[in-house]
């Protein structure tokens, strides 16, 4: 990974991407403050505290899935919100897939996740964990 940026959101969405990468569960539960809230996606009822990252994870590493992420594009905002264009690969039950997504990511003062937003068009040719489907 390159250099990691002093600005407090684009540092999470740095080590958020590498923990993920890394397989490190323990480390990736670490960026996130309990009260976190997910929209992943935008559109499903969204997710709150620590039992949602810990689903976030383990509905991603199911028998037969796995992702990696990698950022193509981090902007900052003011000093707790960034921007992300990611890549999300994903190989489901022997197949390479790929889902682009916009995130939108949150921190406190400490630099703890408090929000993740994830906007991506649901795909046609493969099919997401259901924690990822959005309920309509």
């Amino acid at each position: 990974m390159s250099e990691l940026s002093s600005h407090r959101a684009v540092r999470a969405v740095q080590l958020h991407a590498a923990n993920w990468n890394a397989r490190d569960r323990a480390s990736w539960l670490e960026l996130f403050a309990d009260s976190v809230t997910f929209e992943d996606p935008v559109g499903k009822t969204p997710k709150l505290g620590r039992v949602a990252a810990e689903g976030s994870w383990d509905n991603s590493f199911t028998e037969g899935r796995v992702w990696t992420l990698h950022p193509q594009r981090i902007i900052g905002g003011g000093p707790f919100e960034a921007a992300v264009h990611m890549l999300n690969r994903g190989v489901l039950h022997g197949k390479d897939v790929e889902l682009e997504s916009i995130e939108l990511y949150r921190v406190d003062e400490t630099g703890l996740i408090v929000s993740v937003r994830a906007f991506f068009e649901q795909p046609t040719d493969f099919e997401l964990n259901p924690f990822f489907v959005p309920e309509n």
